[in-house]
């Protein structure tokens, strides 16, 4: 029996790993600057499409579930996308635009957040580990916060490593947030339900802003 072909399949087993998050590694994708390829790491699957970590429920009604978490931000993202289509500015997270093939697993295609000169933005706890957060930074992300609200964007947890401030070549910035958004409910009432969504929304901002309130006072004292 032959096997066959995948066409042009995308070479990464001697590429670089830029980044690991808790399931995945990340990769820049070999022929386009601002995409990031993300790979599920080995050692969290079962070997096939399911999570080794997986409940009962995941075990028995849902299908690849080493992909759920992209599924739940492709669909955040696309939402947005479509919203923001007749707008003059970028959606408040990565884009997610799909898979590709690789020669080691499917991929997974993300925007790819960068500064002026090609580095990966800096994320909240990066910019306060090396004393570069500022004040501009704490207010624009009380906006940033208000902005989510009124978007009615899902987020899904308290990392200050995900979300990035992108700056600008004219010197502007925005942050985005680059990993855990999406609704991770089996029942989507935060979707459903503004008020939920606003409390959860605002629990998340409570620990961001302390966070960098707390950075810029240590900051202040060295």
């Amino acid at each position: 029996m032959t096997t066959a072909r995948i066409e042009n399949l995308l070479n990464l087993k001697n590429s670089e790993v830029i980044a690991q998050g808790n399931r995945q590694f990340v990769y820049q994708h070999p022929h386009e600057p601002n995409t990031l390829l993300k790979i599920p790491q080995p050692h969290t699957t079962d070997g096939g499409s399911n999570l080794k970590t997986d409940s009962w429920f995941d075990r028995n009604f849902r299908r690849s579930t080493v992909y759920k978490g992209f599924m739940r931000e492709f669909h955040e993202s696309f939402d947005l996308m479509v919203r923001y289509q007749n707008r003059n500015e970028p959606i408040p997270v990565c884009e997610v635009r799909g898979v590709v093939q690789t020669d080691i697993g499917i991929a997974l295609v993300y925007e790819r957040i960068s500064e002026p000169d090609g580095q990966l933005s800096p994320c909240l706890k990066e910019l306060a580990k090396s004393g570069h957060l500022t004040h501009h930074h704490l207010a624009s992300l009380n906006k940033h916060f208000d902005m989510l609200i009124e978007e009615q964007v899902l987020i899904s947890n308290k990392n200050t490593g995900n979300i990035v401030y992108q700056t600008f070549s004219d010197g502007s910035g925005r942050w985005v947030w680059i990993d855990s958004f999406g609704c991770k409910q089996i029942i989507p009432v935060r979707r459903w339900f503004r008020f939920l969504n606003r409390r959860k929304i605002n629990q998340i901002r409570n620990r961001f802003i302390s966070f960098a309130e707390n950075a810029l006072h240590q900051k202040a004292e060295h």
